[in-house]
């Protein structure tokens, strides 16, 4: 990356960020946490770094590290060459970030970073930790950096910073907000870079906390997961629609499939797909058919990570933090 620092290693506490999968490039976009003792970038269990995974090579580089010292055990500073190349506090993105395949650029907003400005951290750092709090960040592939967008949806209406989601609507050529309980949205001009309330036309049928997204590109519509829950979102009409459950809802409140996370759209197949702790827990959902069935994908234990499809290779790539796994659909009518 072009912001390198001295003998790095991996930090990888964080297991709020979801990923992303840059379509120029059919890789996917995760983070993770990098650090380096001697310089003071210690993350602690936010994440600092961006990868990127390449699902032909099997290949994964870090593409990018922020310029933070400190992170979720405070000692915020900025770190060398900040106010030249300024980047983003240390954080959980959530759902909370978007690529969009015009520009060749991914935005992030939001998420959990306060704990940066606690103990230790120097007032130049705690004063842009709040600048950071009321903007939007856009970094470009191409340039390799990160630019400040002033205001966010701070400024629109007051909504928890913790587990929000960004989409890019391509139809419509903006990005596309949510928060966690699913009753305030926004959308953001590309052109003009703002954003603006809108008004919901139906309720969210779901919890968002803790849900997790991806994109139905035949029907532009943004598709959320929670355990057996899953819901879309019409970002036209504004109006959200429940589907049937993936599977019941395990009685035992310790059961994780209760809270599992992954969804993908498959484009070639036309079907969602839901991970599951195991490679046998995999559900997907013929959406013109519109039914669930379980494919059992192995005995593979998995991570509640976060899946995305590439049709490149038709296959779906998960990971969490440095944990990787593929897993190729083929339906049954084709089997």
């Amino acid at each position: 990356p072009t912001n390198t620092i001295a003998s790095p290693s991996f930090d990888t506490g964080d297991g709020f960020c979801g990923s992303v999968y840059r379509t120029k490039t059919g890789t996917i976009l995760s983070r993770t946490g990098i650090k380096a003792i001697k310089e003071g970038c210690r993350p602690g269990f936010y994440s600092n770094a961006m990868l990127e995974w390449d699902l032909k090579s099997r290949q994964a580089t870090v593409i990018d590290v922020f310029r933070w010292n400190g992170g979720s055990g405070g000692g915020g500073a900025l770190h060398t060459n900040f106010l030249e190349n300024p980047t983003p506090t240390p954080r959980h993105t959530y759902d909370g970030q978007a690529y969009v395949e015009d520009e060749d650029t991914l935005y992030i907003m939001l998420g959990a970073n306060w704990r940066i400005g606690g103990t230790g951290a120097t007032e130049e750092a705690k004063k842009q930790l709040g600048v950071d709090n009321q903007s939007t960040w856009k970094y470009s592939f191409a340039d390799r950096k990160w630019t400040r967008i002033e205001g966010n949806v701070n400024a629109l209406f007051g909504c928890s910073p913790y587990e929000s989601h960004l989409r890019y609507w391509p139809e419509g050529k903006k990005l596309i907000f949510l928060n966690d309980g699913g009753d305030k949205y926004a959308e953001f001009d590309l052109k003009e870079q703002k954003w603006a309330k809108i008004e919901l036309k139906s309720k969210c049928p779901m919890s968002l906390y803790n849900a997790r997204s991806t994109w139905d590109s035949k029907r532009n519509l943004w598709v959320f997961r929670l355990g057996p829950k899953v819901c879309t979102f019409d970002p036209k009409t504004r109006e959200f629609k429940a589907l049937p459950d993936a599977y019941d809802m395990p009685a035992d409140k310790d059961d994780p499939k209760r809270g599992w996370k992954g969804i993908a759209y498959i484009s070639k197949h036309d079907a969602y797909l839901l991970t599951g702790p195991t490679g046998n827990d995999t559900f997907v959902f013929n959406v013109e058919k519109a039914a669930w069935s379980n494919v059992k994908g192995g005995d593979m234990v998995l991570p509640n990570g976060y899946p995305q499809y590439d049709a490149r290779t038709d296959l779906v790539g998960l990971v969490f933090q440095l944990q990787t796994a593929v897993f190729k659909y083929v339906p049954e009518e084709k089997k």
